[in-house]
């Protein structure tokens, strides 16, 4: 059972399904979460991430230990950086840990369209949720199948869902699926490479006990998400300042000011990250009129924005929008 190998990355081949997001969870004690994924390193004492396409290091703090812990377990030397996808604060104080374990190679593992993916061993298995559809795999059995599903949530505050099916052959298949988040006394869960997992998923199917260990998906969203800029600057100051905002939820705007008086031009749209690794925005308003307009982007390894294709003449070649 492999969901993240260390030292490369190896997800377990799957059909995608349209998502739910999992990455914004609600207020604890009154704290809003944030998910971060990246690299972590000690630094003079405290904690440093680098985030998974960007430029920018933010700082950790780790006031219960639980990083700290973590990080002596799984780090192969002490100071080299350490794959982590962990719940913090907006200052930074790490409140969860949901994966610790690999390298940067680890980013390209986005699961784009899953909300959450689980796997185990003895007998190996799979599964996909997304939305209101499982799709299990038993590769023991060699056998695969699609139950939609309907969630509720057990008395401990576990995420639950069951469904049920009937094969062609007329057999009913029933399934059950309870996913634990690990607090931080809790063992968590390791896959068969040593990288640790903080969802633990227990499920049954047709008799049958399956467990193993889960992980949040659909990441692509959530490190998109945000406002990417470009100033173009003169002898003589700004010449042109485009901005990018994308949203969590799909939305997408778009403003240039071209510091020549007139009013700045606000395009606003959806975007949509292609399969084929490439970002799409489809704007349908300009200045709270309707305007059609598709345009496409490539992202480097650092998080730029590099707009291909045919542009707008005024822009030039080769928009690069960097995070802020």
């Amino acid at each position: 059972m492999r969901i993240l190998r260390a030292g490369a990355i190896c997800l377990l081949s799957a059909v995608v399904f349209v998502a739910g997001c999992a990455l914004n969870p609600g207020p604890a004690d009154g704290v809003e979460l944030h998910f971060y994924r990246g690299e972590v390193t000690p630094n003079a004492g405290a904690w440093e991430m680098r985030p998974c396409y960007s430029r920018r290091s933010r700082v950790l703090i780790d006031p219960q230990g639980v990083l700290a812990a973590r990080y002596a377990e799984q780090a192969v030397l002490p100071g080299l950086p350490l794959y982590m996808e962990l719940r913090a604060s907006a200052d930074g104080e790490v409140q969860q840990l949901l994966l610790v374990g690999g390298d940067s190679r680890a980013c390209a593992a986005e699961l784009d369209g899953i909300f959450l993916r689980a796997a185990g061993a003895a007998p190996d298995w799979a599964a996909d949720l997304s939305g209101d559809r499982l799709e299990v795999r038993d590769q023991s059995r060699r056998i695969r199948f699609r139950f939609r599903v309907a969630q509720e949530t057990s008395w401990r505050g576990d995420g639950f869902w069951s469904g049920s099916l009937k094969t062609p052959d007329g057999k009913s298949r029933d399934v059950e699926l309870r996913l634990t988040e690990s607090r931080a006394n809790d063992s968590g869960c390791r896959d068969e490479s040593g990288v640790w997992y903080g969802l633990s998923v227990d499920m049954r199917m047709d008799g049958r006990r399956y467990r193993g260990c889960g992980r949040y998906g659909d990441l692509t969203r959530a490190a998109l998400a945000g406002r990417y800029s470009r100033v173009l600057v003169s002898g003589e100051g700004p010449q042109r300042t485009t901005a990018l905002e994308l949203s969590a939820e799909g939305h997408a705007s778009l403003t240039q000011d071209m510091h020549d008086g007139t009013p700045a031009v606000r395009r606003d749209g959806s975007w949509r990250w292609l399969s084929t690794g490439k970002l799409m925005l489809h704007f349908i308003q300009r200045d709270g009129q309707d305007e059609q307009q598709l345009r496409l982007f490539s992202r480097q390894p650092d998080g730029t924005l590099v707009q291909e294709g045919r542009v707008p003449e005024s822009e030039g070649p080769g928009l690069r929008l960097s995070r802020d």
